[in-house]
């Protein structure tokens, strides 16, 4: 089932392929995603910008959130940012910190390739009791 999980994120979330993010591992309630970063992803300052590093974490909350195949979907989600960088391969790694019927929650590291902590996100999701696939 995992396997079919995996596809389907591969295949059905765009914004994720188009940043270029890819599942490394995943289990129920856990996933590890890479990234490898773009000068395109760069803001202002030259340090990557806050909305990348944001949708790394999210997709790797989507991904552990949803890997027992019950549907969940996000309905509350914070960052916090630590420290920035301006480039190379980050990693995401999601783990489940709590789990109900229908509400649960996760944290998300995000390091880069020197294993700098570089942001924390949390997030709760809705689980819709519907399978993500069949």
């Amino acid at each position: 089932m995992l396997t079919n999980i995996k596809s389907f994120f591969e295949k059905q979330d765009r914004f994720a392929r188009l940043l270029g993010f890819e599942i490394v591992e995943m289990r129920e309630g856990y996933a590890r995603i890479r990234a490898q970063t773009k000068e395109d992803y760069l803001n202002g300052a030259d340090v990557l910008h806050g909305g990348f590093l944001f949708a790394l974490a999210d997709y790797a909350f989507a991904v552990a959130s949803n890997a027992a195949n019950n549907l969940s979907l996000a309905i509350q989600a914070n960052i916090l940012y630590h420290k920035a960088v301006s480039g190379g391969t980050l990693y995401a790694v999601a783990h489940e910190i709590k789990d109900g019927k229908t509400i649960a929650a996760y944290e998300v590291k995000i390091y880069d390739d020197s294993d700098n902590h570089l942001a924390t996100f949390t997030g709760t999701v809705y689980r819709k009791g519907i399978k993500v696939v069949q």
